[in-house]
């Protein structure tokens, strides 16, 4: 057994990475190379012998070996659930993401073999250090060499061997050339590593260039948004209407709202009875999509001049900023928790708006924070005595768990649904997610009906949209939405217009079956408004007549039309 120990035990160390390279193969078609992570901590425990202290040595050992364990369980959970390696877009979604998220996405997505995987290697990983610690407590490194010298000699000749011992003899005679001997060597082995990039492989490298990328982005944003008046007063935004016509413009966000399970949009339940009720008066735009299957990015997007062609624009302009240099009073009502770890970008979209009123605390029980919520703050704002007023709506909509996104009054489906995954799970989550489309259709019928009353005598519209949408074991094994994924029904969403102006309705029913990709929502807000701006392109608005369809690029850049052409 000492034998054993002494000879091989510092390779048991690097285990997680080959349990790493195991599960890549098995779940991806990837061209992961393992020893881009191999060598990170191979320069890691070599580090070690630089540690004269048995005891210290032990413990620096025992932590990077934790680590990586750690490391690799996280994204051996991330492979299982979404058939992708953790990259910068992940590490960006975490960052905006809030804690009442994080725990719900873990009671969502939680699995058994997660908890059999984390055992089998907490409990390896007690003999591995068992071995290590016996083996730096026992043995020196003279012994050790001595007992791996029958190995080298099966593989090299016995001259080799017996220089390579010469060699150490000589630097281990004395303890300055043991220092330098080690520097050097770690130096060279580092150097290599850095120069053939090797570390970007490395979950660590990547959280922490990701988290800089990410902070220095927000940086930038927030000194556009709230530093740089200069590109926004180049914009040159104007209402054309007359600055004393009675103008009131809603646009209503959902959240992980896919069409295919609205009845509006043909799904085989009663999940709209409300909106059907008013369906003469909507218009129903059939074939558009999220640029994302995210709600950061999608809004990021949606809300700015960016878009997938160039995303560099979201710093030229917001709808905020072009409603306000237009002459409207703005206003921002959300049901979403405003923080994550760090302040969301649609967080600081809406600190631009003039008023600002966030409704969800996230202290709620169970994370329920139902959309009614936003009605009493509506109302205030559809009350206020002003001339033109532009309202944003987010809702926390349809997003996971779909069970607390709803109150008991609106469980009612509750039979077998359809699907090609049949399993407790999948009809259970089904269920729940039919019964929160059919409370948002509740919300969102509430919403126009209270716009309606209250803009009898003027102008108004309301268009709603959500930012993404979500596949419950449609056509794939899981309920939720994943760019790694990237199922046709996570980028499929309703867009819904309604107006008190029955011709502008009429105009708008002759288009509902372009492609539009929301990423260009921008330009259609504005030109319900009737406002141009520096770079207004008509050709983006979905309810111009100068629309042009263009390719809908999705996931690295790829046209959405021809990926999904087949289903």
């Amino acid at each position: 057994m000492n034998r054993f120990y002494i000879k091989y035990c510092y390779l048991f160390l690097v285990l997680p990475v080959f349990f790493l390279l195991l599960s890549i193969k098995t779940n991806l078609e990837s061209n992961f190379t393992p020893e881009r992570v191999l060598y990170t901590y191979l320069i890691l425990y070599l580090a070690s012998i630089l540690i004269l202290n048995k005891k210290i040595k032990f413990i620096y050992i025992s932590l990077v070996y934790l680590i990586s364990i750690i490391l690799t369980y996280i994204e051996w959970c991330y492979v299982m659930l979404y058939h992708e390696r953790i990259n910068t877009s992940t590490i960006f979604i975490l960052l905006e993401t809030n804690g009442i998220e994080s725990w719900e996405f873990i009671k969502q997505y939680f699995d058994y073999r997660m908890i059999i995987v984390l055992l089998v290697l907490l409990f390896s990983s007690f003999f591995i250090l068992k071995g290590v610690k016996i083996l730096i407590e026992n043995y020196s490194r003279k012994e050790i060499l001595f007992a791996i010298k029958s190995d080298f000699l099966m593989l090299f000749n016995n001259r080799l061997t017996n220089k390579l011992a010469l060699f150490y003899s000589y630097i281990n005679a004395n303890s300055l050339r043991k220092l330098i001997t080690g520097i050097f060597l770690i130096s060279i082995i580092v150097s290599i590593y850095f120069k053939s990039n090797h570390q970007k492989q490395h979950a660590v490298y990547l959280a922490i260039d990701s988290f800089l990328k990410y902070k220095n982005e927000q940086k930038k944003y927030n000194k556009f948004l709230f530093g740089n008046q200069i590109n926004i007063n180049q914009l040159h935004a104007k209402s054309n209407n007359s600055k004393s016509e009675k103008e009131t413009y809603v646009l209503v966000i959902g959240e992980s709202t896919t069409k295919t399970h609205l009845q509006l949009y043909n799904y085989y339940r009663t999940t709209n009875p409300e909106l059907s009720k008013i369906k003469n008066e909507l218009v129903i735009f059939e074939d558009v999509i999220s640029p994302h299957t995210h709600t950061i990015p999608c809004l990021e997007k949606m809300l700015t001049l960016g878009n997938y062609e160039h995303p560099e624009k979201k710093y030229e302009g917001t709808i905020i900023e072009i409603m306000k240099q237009a002459g409207f009073k703005t206003y921002w009502i959300s049901n979403q928790i405003p923080v994550g770890m760090y302040e969301t970008i649609s967080t600081t979209i809406a600190k631009l708006s003039d008023k600002v009123y966030f409704t969800n605390s996230g202290n709620e029980k169970d994370q329920q924070s139902f959309d009614e919520k936003v009605f009493p703050y509506l109302d205030r704002v559809l009350n206020e005595n002003v001339t033109k007023k532009f309202i944003v709506v987010h809702l926390l909509g349809t997003h996971v768990q779909y069970k607390n996104r709803y109150p008991k009054s609106f469980d009612v489906f509750k039979d077998t649904p359809q699907t090609k995954f049949p399993s407790e799970k999948a009809f259970e989550e089904i269920n729940w997610y039919d019964n929160a489309i059919l409370y948002n259709d509740f919300v969102v019928s509430t919403i126009i009906n209270k716009v309606k009353a209250a803009t009898e005598n003027q102008t108004s519209s309301l268009i709603y949209l959500s930012d993404h949408g979500e596949d419950v074991f449609e056509s794939v094994d899981l309920a939720g939405h994943s760019e790694a994924i990237s199922s046709k029904p996570m980028y499929l969403i309703p867009f819904i217009y309604w107006s008190n102006n029955v011709e502008q309705n009429k105009r708008y029913g002759q288009y509902t079956k372009r492609k539009y990709l929301a990423d260009d929502l921008i330009f259609s807000l504005v030109d319900v408004a009737n406002i141009t701006f520096n770079g207004y392109e008509t050709e983006r608005s979905i309810f111009n007549s100068n629309f042009k369809e263009r390719k809908r690029l999705v996931k690295d850049g790829k046209d959405f039309d021809e990926l999904f052409q087949s289903n």
